[in-house]
């Protein structure tokens, strides 16, 4: 489709954020134009329909009391799953350490646990989230990026170090495929507060004994009926190289060596991707620092379909928390019957998902694959590789959610989402209240407010 001439909005980026700008703007009558580079909208949301049964490479699921994720869902007639069921297998997951499985029934007095006496029966994957929640300064999530919390911007290594636990209790805690950054040294302790503090927060909205929901046929349905809910075509195919923001108006840049004007442009674009952008004037100051330093977390999944319930034979729990190459082992059950497990997804994070990234996917599944076979030998030839998503080697992310080191979010946090000229900014990355796809709802009707107010 064509993209030329001039408009009020250019958004670039038809992930969640820049959809719900582009839909609020097109509400108060502007007229925008979405650019895409991928030939589908949704950004870090992926259905992976061709593996089968809604497998999901990004935003997983929609948390219970996610109130603007939902009410989209709702305006776009996307049909909501309740997936409690589902998730309550996640709880079943063993251990994994070394090569031993561990039984959760067995963690409380294993001779392998270095938990303080009061924590010991807290599981390694929950462990970090219980201090978190418990022993957090916040009053309310969107305190994290206040000045007085700033004693909080040091490493969780550093925090956990002051509550008296040991190297070997953070390495387990922590160190086992972090969602964030490589280990405990490597991520903010602030970053983890503000995430408990929006988990506590969610819990009043979300109704009764509900967890989160699915989308029927996919999370991605949802941006897809956002896209297809806008006056204007979304311009798919169309990849931004740079912007221009000039006394009365603002250049994109298109690489097919098109150029597209507007009033205001909406940047919905990770940084790990917006840094190779050209944007003139430069961004300046903890703006421009944050573009350049802040990381995004490498996450690649793994996914496999079993050939029998190998489960049974062995007696352990289908899912499996590791800390080998396969990370963390879930089975998944998107079937009509939660009992039955469909595909198994190995989700590697942090130094995991680095190691397999610089394989090819055919080397990164055998070693996953080879890895579960080395720790449950009733799995052996039981495993069909169907298939491997990489959030780091995906040119239009280059990586799956943005995490604060030691000292970064006093550093920029605070400035980083603030407009430059004609350019305003949004994105997972930039929410200060909420997390996920409701963060980035979040961002997207702020960028979307900020230029209103200028009409």
């Amino acid at each position: 489709m064509s993209t030329k001439g001039h408009h009020d909005v250019v958004v670039v980026g038809a992930g969640l954020a820049g959809l719900n700008a582009a839909l609020k703007l097109e509400a108060e009558g502007c007229d925008v134009l979405v650019l895409e580079a991928q030939e589908r909208v949704g950004g870090r949301i992926h259905s992976m329909r061709h593996l089968g049964s809604n497998a999901e490479a990004g935003g997983t699921y929609i948390g219970a009391g996610y109130t603007r994720i939902i009410d989209a869902a709702r305006q776009f007639d996307v049909r909501l799953i309740d997936v409690t069921p589902m998730l309550e297998f996640f709880r079943e997951q063993d251990l994994v350490l070394g090569s031993e499985i561990i039984r959760q029934s067995e963690w409380a007095e294993h001779e392998l646990n270095p938990f303080p006496e009061r924590d010991r029966a807290l599981l390694p994957w929950q462990y970090h989230r219980v201090l978190a929640m418990r022993e957090n300064p916040l009053d309310s999530p969107h305190c994290w990026i206040e000045p007085e919390y700033a004693d909080a911007d040091v490493s969780v290594h550093e925090w956990m170090k002051s509550l008296g636990l040991s190297d070997r209790a953070i390495e387990i805690a922590y160190g086992i495929n972090p969602s964030f950054g490589a280990d405990a040294h490597d991520i903010s302790a602030l970053l983890l507060f503000f995430r408990a503090a929006f988990s506590k927060a969610q819990r009043r909205f979300a109704p009764e004994g509900s967890v989160g929901y699915t989308a029927e046929g996919g999370v991605q349905r949802l941006p897809e009926a956002m896209a297809a809910g806008l006056r204007r075509e979304v311009a798919l195919g169309s990849t931004v190289v740079g912007i221009e923001s000039g006394d009365y108006d603002a250049r994109v840049y298109l690489a097919n060596g098109g150029t597209v004007t507007a009033s205001a442009v909406v940047c919905a674009l990770p940084f790990s991707v917006l840094r190779g952008l050209a944007i003139d004037p430069p961004l300046r100051g903890p703006q421009a620092q944050a573009v350049r330093s802040l990381r995004v977390q490498p996450i690649t999944q793994v996914y496999m379909r079993p050939k029998s319930a190998f489960w049974l034979e062995d007696g352990y729990s289908a899912s499996l928390y590791t800390d080998s190459a396969a990370g963390m082992v879930a089975a998944v059950r998107n079937g009509e019957d939660p009992n039955q497990v469909t595909t198994m997804t190995a989700w590697l994070m942090g130094p995991n998902a680095a190691r397999a990234d610089a394989m090819s996917e055919q080397d990164a599944g055998r070693e996953v694959v080879a890895a579960i076979e080395r720790i449950r030998p009733a799995a052996k030839g039981q495993l069909e590789l169907i298939g491997l998503k990489s959030w780091g080697r995906d040119p239009y992310a280059l990586g799956a959610w943005t995490y604060f080191r030691p000292g970064e979010v006093r550093a920029f946090a605070a400035h980083m989402g603030q407009r430059h000229e004609r350019i305003h900014f949004c994105g997972e990355h930039l929410a200060r209240s909420n997390r996920g796809m409701e963060g980035a709802m979040e961002t997207g009707e702020r960028a979307a407010d900020e230029i209103l107010a200028e009409r």
